[in-house]
């Protein structure tokens, strides 16, 4: 096994995970990234640079996960940054974009945790990102800030069941699609 470290980025393409592709990259390391749309994702991995690639996944397609993650064969640390964005309040519910959001940040992550955990060694980590809606809610934010939540909770069980692989989460505030 080389020196490098192997890097993937699930939800690569653009805000915090493009940037943490990026600095990866940057620092020599083997990076991967993940879009849902394969060429757009390959455009990307070669406008970060290095040593970057791009894999077509959508989360919210779990079943899709494996098959599509099954080239990977190590990864040092692990980022699942996938989002989407969701206004989806109380009043005028939309159990489809609920239905999607839950299943690409609870389902998702945890399939992609699965997936991976045989190819992540003891020092190996996997931060998992939610967000901030988590603890402050806003007009729309139902679907957002209960998986958001989740995702606190999901940290928790990963952490026990998959140690000695070292699994956080953090919760940043919203980020534009600005650079």
């Amino acid at each position: 096994m080389s020196n490098k470290k192997n890097v993937l980025v699930i939800g690569g393409t653009g805000g915090i995970g493009y940037a943490v592709a990026k600095f990866y990259a940057d620092q020599g390391c083997e990076v991967v990234i993940t879009g849902r749309d394969q060429e757009r994702t390959e455009g990307v991995a070669k406008e970060i640079g290095g040593n970057t690639r791009g894999i077509g996944l959508d989360i919210a397609e779990p079943e899709t996960i494996e098959a599509s993650l099954a080239g990977i064969e190590h990864i040092d640390h692990l980022a699942l940054v996938a989002v989407e964005r969701d206004y989806n309040s109380a009043r005028d519910y939309d159990i489809a974009k609920a239905r999607r959001i839950v299943t690409l940040k609870l389902i998702g992550y945890t399939e992609v945790a699965h997936t991976l955990y045989p190819r992540m060694g003891a020092g190996s980590s996997a931060v998992l990102f939610g967000g901030l809606a988590s603890e402050r809610p806003y007009p729309g934010s139902t679907s957002v800030t209960t998986v958001n939540g989740a995702v606190s909770s999901l940290i928790r069980t990963l952490a026990v069941e998959l140690a000695p692989v070292r699994f956080n989460a953090v919760h940043p505030g919203i980020i534009s699609d600005s650079p």
